[in-house]
């Protein structure tokens, strides 16, 4: 099984998703990082030398790749990754897909310590909110919506395991004890 993480650029697909991994003990796979070692390329580089749509085709031929070779991971996808509708039918198809909703104030402060090199953060708020509202109803189609309200990834991953745990598709392993720092 693959679960995939969808959400905006600071939901906390990476953080949580590291951390759901390694409680599940599986594989994490981030697609950014993936595609950066695929193409010796950042996906802001690809975006800043070509542009987004060159990104978006990336993502498809690395989601083509990982869904194929791989099994038990958890898959942190781009922020963008399901504005093509080629990428949102592999990951319904071939995932459990959850929606990290993580509301955009959070969001706003988590890019505010670290923004890292997004191309595609806006700094005008009005154009902000339209390009995350734009992204919405396709991450809204996810099999799971969890809301992240949580100040701290820890808090986040573990209340996202308590609601998979209720989840008749996913099988939470139940000799896995939560980390010490996953509470």
């Amino acid at each position: 099984m693959i679960i995939s993480l969808s959400g905006y650029m600071g939901a906390g697909k990476t953080s949580i998703g590291r951390q759901l991994a390694e409680y599940l003990q599986w594989d994490f796979v981030d697609l950014d990082d993936f595609i950066t070692r695929f193409y010796n390329k950042t996906p802001a580089d690809i975006i800043r030398q070509h542009d987004e749509r060159a990104l978006r085709i990336a993502e498809n031929r690395a989601l083509n790749q990982l869904l194929v070779e791989r099994d038990n991971i958890v898959l942190a996808l781009g922020g963008g990754t399901l504005t093509e509708v080629f990428n949102q039918r592999l990951i319904d198809t071939y995932t459990f897909h959850i929606f990290i909703d993580t509301p955009p104030e959070l969001i706003k402060r988590h890019l505010q310590h670290n923004a890292g090199d997004r191309p595609l953060w806006i700094n005008d708020e009005h154009e902000r909110s339209r390009h995350y509202q734009q992204r919405l109803p396709a991450y809204r189609k996810a099999r799971l919506i969890f809301s992240n309200t949580y100040d701290s990834p820890e808090s986040a991953t573990n209340a996202l395991i308590k609601l998979l745990s209720e989840t008749p598709q996913i099988k939470i392993p139940k000799n896995n004890k939560p980390r010490n720092d996953i509470r």
